[in-house]
């Protein structure tokens, strides 16, 4: 799993922090961004293999980003994140095509078995 990047799109300044760390000691190269231009700006750039997505960011929808990222030519495996837990919202993520759903705050077990499932699983990739 070395050398493997992985995009973290989230405006707590906290999530990016622990979500770097924690995937940095596992071996993981990580780009953080605040915001969805920042992030799709790092996406188009870098192709990461993974992106976790936060659903709501200070300038729009990251529901929407996933469709976006979904329709354009290089694909990424998804993980939505949101601090708000709402059946509807994980329902829409995973039938836009996240491949999981984070509720926040993490349980580190949960997000260590999220990273490893879908960076060991590739037949998660489009």
């Amino acid at each position: 799993m070395k050398n493997k990047l992985i995009l973290v799109i989230d405006d707590e300044p906290e999530i990016r922090s622990l979500l770097s760390r924690f995937l940095g000691r596992k071996g993981f190269s990580v780009l953080v961004a605040g915001t969805l231009k920042e992030g799709r700006k790092l996406f188009n750039d870098s192709k990461p293999e993974l992106v976790f997505l936060d659903v709501n960011l200070p300038d729009g929808n990251g529901l929407n980003e996933l469709k976006h990222i979904n329709s354009s030519e290089f694909r990424s495996k998804i993980i939505m994140m949101s601090a708000f837990d709402h059946n509807e919202v994980k329902m829409e993520a995973i039938q836009y095509g996240a491949l999981d759903f984070l509720s926040k705050p993490f349980n580190i077990a949960r997000l260590d078995q999220v990273v490893q499932s879908q960076l060991l699983n590739t037949s998660n990739i489009k």
